[in-house]
């Protein structure tokens, strides 16, 4: 019974939080993107598309891998316990995931945008 319930609320939980991260993700990030790649368009749209595959895939792994318990589940409370502990280990993850990624984007920024050199007079 209280496997089930851990299973369902996890997945659950988890689901749900990959589909509204990767739209917030998506839409923010376009900004970003764009900043960072100037007018490139095709590259704008290639590394969101890939950045946007990147963050399923180690969203829906992570969830995957770490599924399975071995804990002893006899109570609601142990269930809540080990959903809220495997809940709080993936956003963690997607944290420093997304930090990274925004620091990458931050060297491209500058590696892209080089002032143009003073005019003598």
């Amino acid at each position: 019974m209280y496997l089930t319930l851990y299973y369902i609320s996890y997945l659950t939980i988890s689901i749900a939080l990959i589909l509204w991260l990767g739209r917030i993700l998506h839409r923010a990030g376009a900004v970003l993107l764009d900043e960072a790649f100037h007018d490139k368009p095709a590259l704008v749209a290639a590394v969101s598309h890939l950045l946007d595959i990147g963050f399923y895939l180690m969203s829906v792994g992570y969830v995957v891998a770490w599924t399975g318990t071995y804990f002893p589940m006899d109570t609601f409370t142990m269930v809540v316990q080990i959903v809220s502990g495997k809940v709080g280990g993936f956003l963690l993850m997607l944290g420093c995931v997304h930090l990274f990624n925004l620091l990458l984007l931050a060297i491209f920024r500058r590696r892209t945008y080089v002032p143009a050199p003073p005019v003598a007079s």
